[in-house]
């Protein structure tokens, strides 16, 4: 009880402006829209500030559809057949982790390619099987991670397993750069059958204060599932400029944008 004070002790203070100060997000409900598995460490984090989050997952990620391309595609990673890997989530990073152990392989099948990560938080997945990015651009972005590649090195081979809706502007920079470009499918992201009726009804009846977009595919499907649009009161925190971007294409209106875009 002891060394969880600071997290028991969030309404000491002399009213309103002492809770407010601790836990900025004090009465706040925010909307987690991601998968089951990625929801529960940004879930914790609005805890901690004081947020109620409520997880309505609106995608699920799959395997891929072409587990032995991706197979083939590590085995030449193993051969040097590549100067670069190029990892844009997190999900990225497992499935590529995934394939190393279907291999019978650990981390020495990487020692001869460099590992570039969109962001931090892909850096940090990989940092989790004691592999350290050599490259995460300071924009996290894919534009910057083509931006970072392109200046850190001359024309290269570079493997970017990805999933199977991402979009194709890190792909068309390397290339217009002359690099030699090997796209995988490495999983699939693909949207949930439902919404929660309890998220559904808050959505369009106030009920919720932020919706939190990590991804584009996560407020494609968001719109998609919630049939109607939502509530006025309704503000949108979005991950960053490609998710924004988005949100407005979908008509809905960008309060928030972190930066950076981790």
């Amino acid at each position: 009880v002891a060394a969880l004070h600071h997290q028991l002790a969030w309404f000491e203070g002399s009213g309103v402006d002492s809770v407010t100060d601790r836990r900025p997000l004090h009465g706040r409900r925010v909307l987690v829209p991601r998968t089951r598995q990625q929801a529960s460490q940004l879930s914790a984090r609005l805890r901690a500030l004081g947020g109620e989050p409520v997880e309505a997952p609106t995608v699920a990620v799959e395997p891929t559809r072409e587990p032995e391309a991706l197979a083939q595609r590590v085995a030449e990673v193993a051969d040097g057949a590549y100067d670069w890997i190029a990892l844009t989530s997190v999900n990225g990073v497992a499935a590529l982790w995934d394939q190393i152990i279907a291999l019978d392989a650990d981390a020495r099948l990487l020692s001869r390619v460099r590992l570039a990560a969109v962001g931090s938080g892909t850096a940090a997945a990989l940092a989790r099987h004691g592999l350290v990015a050599d490259l995460v651009p300071e924009r996290y972005t894919t534009r910057g991670l083509a931006d970072a590649l392109i200046a850190a090195d001359d024309a290269s081979r570079v493997l970017l397993p990805r999933a199977d809706i991402a979009t194709p502007t890190l792909a068309q920079a390397l290339l217009e750069a002359d690099w030699d470009v090997v796209e995988g499918e490495a999983y699939r992201t693909v949207p949930v059958d439902s919404l929660d009726a309890d998220a559904h009804d808050a959505l369009r009846a106030g009920a919720i204060d932020v919706v939190a977009f990590a991804s584009s595919s996560t407020v494609r499907n968001l719109v998609d599932l919630l049939n109607g649009p939502l509530h006025d009161s309704v503000r949108v925190a979005s991950i960053g400029p490609v998710t924004s971007d988005t949100c407005r294409q979908l008509g809905l209106r960008v309060d928030a944008e972190a930066t950076p875009h981790d």
